[in-house]
C-alpha cells in the first residue's frame, strides 16, 4: 500500500530530525498522523508508533492539550482492539505528561492502573513503579521513593530495552542524591550511562551529566560541576525541558562562584521557559532560587516577592515550603531546592 510506505518514510524523517530540526520533525510526524487518519488504516501498532513522537513533539512546543488529545484518541482505539502492549505504552505516556505538568494525582491514577492490571507486562509494572516513585519523590517522601525505585531496578532483566535500564538507574540515582548519598548516586549514574548510550537517548545522557554536575557541586568540586554541565549541554542541543534544568544548575554554579547577577539571569531565564511550557515544578524551583539570590544581594523586597511565589507554587502542588530567611540562607545556597523531577526521570 503506497500510503503505508509514505507514512513510514515520514516517520523515519521525523526521527532523523528530532534533534537537528524539531519543528520540521513535528511537521513530518503531523503529516504522517493525518495521512494515517485519512487512510483509515487498521494498524494499532503503527498508530502508536506515530502517536508517541507526535504527542511528545506537540508537548515540547507547549501544545499540551493537543498532545493529550492524540494520546487519548489512540488509547481508545487500542482498548477497542484489546491490544495490551499498546495500551501499556499509551498509559505510561499519559501518566508522564500529567506528571511533568505537576498534576501528580492524575499521573498516579494512570500508573496505579498499570500496576493493577494483572495482564500487563513486567515492563509496564516497572515503569509504573518508577512513576509512583517519582510522585513520592516530588512530595518529598524520599525514603518511599527510594524503596519504589529499588523495587523497579530489581525487576530489570536482559530482555528489557536499554532505555528502560537507563531510566530505572537514573531515578534510583536521583533518590540517593536527595538523601545526600553521593557515592551511591554516582554509582547508579555510572551504571545508567552505557544503557543511555546504547539506547542513543541524548536526553538521558544529558540528565546523567546534570546529576553528576549536581553531585560535584554538593561535594565542592566546582570545576567538575562546570565540566559536567558543559557535557550535558553538548549532549543534547535541542532539549527545551532540559534547557530549563541546565539554566537552574548554571545559576547555582554562578551562586557558588559569587556571581549573583549572572545567577539571577539564569534563574529568570529558566522561570520564563518553564512558564511558557507550563512546567510547574521547575517554576517553583526557579522562584525559590531567585528568592535566595535576591537575599544574597540584600534586595529584601524582591526576595520576599519571589519567596511568596514559591510558597504559592508549593501550595498548588501540595508540597511543604522550605524556609528562606537570612538565618538559613547560607545553608540553603549550598543545597538545591527540591528537585521535582524531569520529563522521564525524577
Amino acid at each position: 500500500m503506497p500510503q503505508h510506505a509514505e507514512i513510514l518514510s515520514l516517520l523515519s524523517k521525523c526521527h532523523r530530525l528530532i534533534v537537528p530540526d524539531p519543528e520540521l520533525a513535528l511537521r513530518s510526524v503531523e503529516e504522517a498522523y493525518f495521512l494515517f487518519d485519512d487512510c483509515k488504516l487498521n494498524d494499532v501498532e503503527l498508530l502508536v508508533r506515530i502517536t508517541l513522537p507526535y504527542a511528545r513533539l506537540l508537548f515540547s512546543f507547549g501544545r499540551v492539550d493537543e498532545s493529550l488529545a492524540v494520546l487519548f484518541k489512540a488509547l481508545t482505539q487500542a482498548a477497542l482492539c484489546s491490544h495490551l502492549s499498546v495500551q501499556e505504552e499509551l498509559l505510561q505516556e499519559i501518566a508522564l505528561t500529567y506528571y511533568t505538568l505537576g498534576d501528580y494525582q492524575e499521573a498516579g491514577e494512570y500508573w496505579a492502573d498499570c500496576l493493577s492490571q494483572d495482564a500487563f507486562s513486567d515492563v509496564a509494572k516497572l515503569n509504573a513503579l518508577i512513576g509512583m516513585g517519582m510522585i513520592q519523590f516530588a512530595h518529598g517522601h524520599i525514603e518511599q521513593a527510594l524503596a519504589l525505585h529499588q523495587r523497579a531496578v530489581s525487576l530489570l532483566n536482559s530482555q528489557m530495552p536499554a532505555v528502560l535500564h537507563a531510566r530505572a538507574w537514573i531515578n534510583l540515582a536521583s533518590a540517593f542524591f536527595q538523601l545526600n548519598q553521593w557515592h551511591e548516586s554516582q554509582h547508579a549514574l555510572v551504571l545508567a550511562f552505557p544503557f543511555a548510550q546504547q539506547a542513543k537517548n541524548q536526553e538521558f545522557i544529558g540528565e546523567i551529566y546534570i546529576y553528576m554536575a549536581k553531585i560535584a557541586l554538593e561535594t565542592n568540586s566546582l570545576d567538575v560541576a562546570k565540566q559536567k554541565l558543559a557535557q550535558a549541554k553538548a549532549s543534547c542541543a535541542e532539549w527545551r525541558w532540559g534547557d530549563i534544568l541546565q539554566q537552574l544548575l548554571h545559576g547555582r554554579i554562578f551562586l557558588a562562584s559569587q556571581q549573583v547577577e549572572q545567577a539571577i539571569f539564569c534563574f529568570k531565564n529558566a522561570l520564563e521557559k518553564a512558564s511558557e511550557l507550563g512546567f510547574a515544578q521547575h517554576m517553583m524551583d526557579a522562584h525559590h532560587l531567585l528568592s535566595m539570590a535576591y537575599q544574597r544581594i540584600g534586595n529584601k523586597e524582591l526576595a520576599e516577592y519571589e519567596y511568596g511565589c514559591y510558597q504559592t507554587a508549593c501550595i498548588r502542588m501540595n508540597m511543604p515550603a522550605k524556609a528562606c530567611d537570612s538565618h538559613t540562607m547560607q545553608g540553603l545556597l549550598s543545597k538545591p531546592a527540591p528537585s521535582l523531577g524531569m520529563l522521564h526521570c525524577a
